[in-house]
């Protein structure tokens, strides 16, 4: 039977809450009346969200043992996150999506969940307490920022605590999803373990592609047939080799609309270039230092365009553009503008193209 947890105190608790009240005792004696502490967990880890909090402490009810969450030691961590819960007058937490963590940086995702989670705090308070940043947004009230304000503020530290156990809990519980990752050991930070999984298994879902430009990852799929006709530089051994595979109708669309682009000056850096979840981009190709990425549709029906703007969704944009972005970056590509083409294709009966139209995306 394991051993029960015992949260025991020490002078030195009691020392660093009293210092540690000296910030919202200031702001109170100039006449704020409930102060939010907000804090975040999870900048740097290479995988998982990252989660903010939000904390309005009772000040008629001390809660000795606060710190930086760092600081604390995870069953000391895990004790204050449920009496925080349970005795502050407001709290609320919330988690940035990954996808929220790509579009905006990581410190623009930080700042939008920090402001989600002040604003969504069931007691509205008149002034925040934050760990080393500005917020922008005109709902929010007054605003103090602290630097290492979880270390010196008991308002800032028990939202520390909060986002901190949070994500904890959430990446243990994402390790049950992806075991091959021990996300319930280092929490999605970069270890050496963690760096050797990704070499092993790729990347899941929960990995942040942003954070992983200098592990140049993702292959060209192999197909069928060699070089394109005609195309004679530096890039051929990055295209596709001779192999036994057959030559499926896709490929030999992708082949022809490279052709095509071939023919308007432009060079094929990839074709198939994949990578687990974020999927595969049919085409990679450049002109002078313009970037092309090119996802190819094929129908033989007469609204093949229609078809092919159907097939295309928000997701799979979303996943091309970021897959294109890493690859450019991971791959040191000198360019300084990158383009979007859907090359929607008409085939006839013995699938060679008749059409192509192009749409940006």
């Amino acid at each position: 039977m394991a051993k029960q947890y015992k949260f025991r105190l020490t002078e030195q608790d009691y020392a660093r809450f009293t210092q540690m009240s000296e910030i919202e005792n200031k702001y109170y004696s100039e006449g704020y009346q409930t102060i939010a502490g907000i804090d975040e967990a999870g900048r740097g880890p290479l995988a998982g969200p990252v989660f903010c909090a939000a904390c309005i402490l009772d000040p008629q009810k001390p809660l000795y043992g606060l710190n930086d969450s760092k600081k604390l030691t995870a069953k000391r961590r895990e004790y204050l996150f449920e009496a925080i819960k349970e005795q502050a007058l407001a709290y609320k937490i919330v988690s940035v999506s990954l996808e929220d963590i790509e579009n905006k940086n990581i410190l623009g995702a930080t700042k939008t969940g920090m402001i989600r989670a002040a604003l969504g705090l069931e007691l509205k308070p008149d002034l925040l307490l934050i760990d080393a940043e500005r917020l922008q947004d005109e709902r929010l009230p007054a605003q103090r920022s602290l630097k290492h304000g979880d270390a010196v503020s008991n308002s800032i530290a028990a939202a520390s605590i909060l986002a901190k156990v949070s994500r904890d809990n959430f990446m243990i519980a994402m390790d049950e999803i992806y075991p091959e990752y021990q996300f319930a050991k280092h929490k999605g930070y970069a270890t050496a373990e963690h760096y050797a999984a990704i070499e092993q298994h790729g990347i899941c879902e929960l990995h942040r592609l942003s954070f992983l430009h200098k592990l140049c990852l993702g292959k060209t799929k192999p197909q069928a047939d060699d070089i394109y006709d005609g195309q004679q530089n530096n890039h051929k051994s990055n295209v596709l080799k001779t192999s036994e595979i057959s030559i499926n109708i896709g490929y030999s669309s992708e082949k022809q609309v490279a052709n095509n682009l071939i023919n308007a000056g432009y060079k094929v850096l990839e074709q198939n270039f994949w990578l687990r979840p974020f999927g595969e981009i049919d085409l990679i190709l450049q002109k002078d230092k313009r970037l092309c990425i090119v996802e190819v549709k094929s129908r033989e029906s007469s609204d093949y365009e229609d078809q092919a703007m159907i097939a295309l969704d928000d997701n799979k944009k979303w996943r091309i553009k970021k897959l294109a972005e890493y690859y450019a970056i991971s791959r040191k590509i000198d360019f300084s503008e990158m383009i979007f083409l859907l090359a929607a294709c008409k085939l006839n009966s013995n699938n060679q193209i008749e059409k192509i139209k192009y749409y940006n995306f």
